[in-house]
């Protein structure tokens, strides 16, 4: 199998396959790849008119997303038995070799392979959509809370609003993550959570960088001339828009609240849909995300070795 290494150049024939899958998961984007670059090499290949990425970790491949393109039962279990067989002859660990962020929709096409024994099927992430109109809106007593926060924080910063990214914007928004993550580690002693808001940096630090090229549509908030607050997301499809990143002061009460609503108002003239992203397992940004009223909860699954 020859594989190619994933760049920025490759952007637009992922895009173009990914437009052939109807998935509301984040994670058939190139950007929700690629800014994991520091962690992972990524390589990718085309096998039966199928976008099928790798990712190599340490001296063994995984498929970080399941092969990309017109899904057919047929095609798509001589795809995943051709990715199986390359990864579990060429990784020295056989259990590294799996398809991460397979949509509910297609598991039953690309964990029906019948060349191995049964693969296993778990839940990896269960994904927040929300319908933009209502976060933007916050009608009704369950926003009652969110309204309260908007409301205390334009009282308070009426001159606040969001403006766009540039990248001379860069340096003061890696700043505030460093403050941020500083914060969020102080309240929590868990090794693992803090491994993963060191993880984090590095992909916010290439969204950052290469925002332009990724797609990606970014907002700042400044208060007193600082930037306080900062997110990104890009479109998924026609419907939904993704939020990647969300960092803010949280000195600064209703901050949060104000800029998820405003960047929600934004996208509502284009997208009927909003996809938060997963909770990581993380009990309280579970919490949080459930306090938005998801419209309905997205699981993605991974396949691995018998």
């Amino acid at each position: 199998m020859q594989l190619r290494p994933l760049t920025l150049k490759d952007k637009p024939i992922f895009d173009a396959y990914a437009r052939r899958i109807d998935t509301s998961l984040s994670s058939y984007a190139f950007a929700s790849l690629y800014i994991w670059k520091d962690h992972f090499d990524f390589y990718w290949t085309l096998l039966d008119d199928y976008f099928c990425v790798f990712a190599k970790q340490g001296d063994d491949y995984f498929m970080p997303v399941a092969p990309i393109g017109a899904i057919s039962k047929a095609r798509l279990a001589y795809i995943v038995r051709e990715a199986y067989q390359f990864m579990l002859e060429t990784n020295r660990n056989p259990q590294i070799a799996r398809i991460e962020n397979v949509p509910q929709e297609m598991l039953p096409f690309v964990s029906g392979c019948q060349s191995y024994p049964p693969h296993k099927v778990v839940v990896k992430e269960t994904e927040y959509l929300y319908e933009t109109a209502a976060l933007s809106q916050l009608k009704g007593n369950r926003y009652k809370s969110k309204r309260h926060a908007y409301n205390a924080f334009v009282a308070r910063y009426p001159s606040a609003n969001l403006s766009r990214y540039s990248p001379a914007d860069r340096g003061e928004c890696l700043a505030l993550y460093d403050t941020w993550q500083e914060s969020r580690a102080k309240k929590c002693s868990d090794a693992i959570y803090r491994a993963m808001l060191e993880d984090s940096r590095y992909a916010h630090r290439i969204g950052l960088a290469h925002a332009g090229a990724l797609g990606l549509i970014g907002r700042v908030i400044h208060i007193h001339g600082h930037i306080r607050g900062w997110t990104f997301g890009y479109p998924l499809n026609a419907d939904t828009f993704c939020i990647l990143f969300e960092v803010t002061d949280l000195e600064i009460k209703g901050l949060a609240q104000f800029m998820y609503r405003e960047f929600a108002r934004e996208l509502a003239t284009a997208y009927r849909w909003l996809n938060a992203m997963g909770d990581s397992g993380l009990a309280n940004l579970k919490r949080v995300k459930l306090s938005y009223h998801p419209a309905r909860l997205i699981l993605s699954y991974n396949i691995l070795p018998p």
